[in-house]
């Protein structure tokens, strides 16, 4: 992400600034192509002074255009913009902060236990035609400090478009021991192979998340124009209102994609949910993806997905409720399996914009 912070702090609780962009730290992949700007509100004194925080609860601001031309964000019916720009931006900005400020070893690498999106006001998601800037205010807690270092961070983020506040996300991240992450993959893979092999043994078996034999699916079912931004196929079973889709991650994407350590990415299973509820929610309910919006979505995480194993998800709709100004919608649960190995469950909520 191409971070850059402002040069001074505001007070916690002050209005945002403009954020003046004077650069610091190392850029790495920002989700738009373009520079974050990240101002960090030290709740201590020793924050202003100090490139580190203490090991307490602390708070930045996050400053963003909303993409305009982005090869992901910016992909399908232009209805509204993306939630996933949003829980990207919070993501790869908890990373940073973790490593920059709380000192937490670059070689540990960081497992989310749980992730959340919500939109509380549709009004500014909507897209105009026009510019929009979006800011999140960002609460970092950390768990479970050793020598002042958390081995976890709790995060909070509240979302405004243009000014108005319209939505949020919660995370709870663990950093573990290179060793201990190492066993962890080492024993999913086991359970998922496991799980395999009677899958195969009776032909019911996907393609693995990261071949080339990707599922087919049309991009205007999960509301896209680009194929290659497609990440689940058609249903292998549905039975009983319970649909079994095949998942795919991407290989080379530039968001989607396993990189070198091989696992899939956490902005998979926020897609993939999305996609996934847009094809049931039109199947069972005649929701139309175009004008379908994810208002909520919430996952909890039990392990690590392989990228050159099989990837399923199980999705279930409830039957459709009214919100407030009657608009139709329908909430999902999903669960993200490898074998016989739940990986991660989830629940999504569309609402029919129309």
């Amino acid at each position: 992400m191409d971070i850059v912070f402002d040069a001074a702090a505001a007070p916690v609780g002050s209005p945002a600034p403009p954020v003046a962009r004077a650069p610091a730290g190392p850029p790495s992949l920002s989700p738009a192509g373009s520079p974050l700007h990240l101002l960090h509100r030290p709740v201590t004194p020793e924050g202003f002074l100090l490139d580190a925080t203490a090991p307490v609860e602390q708070h930045f601001a996050l400053s963003a255009e909303l993409p305009e031309g982005h090869g992901v964000f910016n992909d399908g019916p232009g209805t509204f913009h993306d939630l996933l720009f949003a829980a990207e931006s919070l993501r790869q900005a908890t990373h940073f902060v973790a490593h920059q400020y709380f000192r937490v070893p670059a070689e540990r690498p960081a497992v989310f236990v749980s992730s959340g999106m919500d939109i509380a006001d549709l009004t500014p998601w909507r897209r105009t035609g026009r510019p929009a800037h979006m800011t999140l205010d960002i609460t970092l807690t950390p768990v479970d400090v050793v020598n002042g270092i958390p081995r976890g961070l709790d995060c909070r983020g509240a979302v405004a478009i243009d000014g108005t506040p319209c939505g949020g996300g919660t995370a709870r991240l663990l950093f573990l021991m290179p060793r201990v992450y190492r066993a962890h993959r080492e024993l999913g893979r086991r359970e998922s192979l496991q799980g395999n092999v009677s899958a195969e043994a009776s032909g019911s078996a996907p393609a693995p998340a990261g071949t080339t034999g990707r599922p087919a699916v049309g991009p205007d079912r999960v509301a896209r124009d680009d194929p290659g931004n497609v990440l689940v196929g058609p249903p292998l079973r549905a039975i009983d209102g319970e649909f079994v889709l095949p998942v795919a991650a991407a290989p080379g994407h530039e968001l989607f994609d396993g990189g070198a350590e091989g696992h899939i990415p956490g902005p998979v299973f926020l897609e993939a949910s999305r996609q996934a509820a847009l094809i049931v929610a039109a199947e069972l309910h005649g929701f139309s993806p175009a004008h379908a919006v994810l208002t909520h979505w919430w996952a909890s995480f039990r392990g690590f997905g392989e990228t050159d194993l099989p990837l399923t998800c199980t999705i279930t709709a409830r039957d459709p409720l009214r919100d407030t100004a009657g608009r139709p919608t329908v909430r999902t649960r999903i669960a993200f399996s490898q074998g016989s190995r739940v990986l991660a469950t989830a629940t999504a909520t569309l609402l029919q914009d129309c």
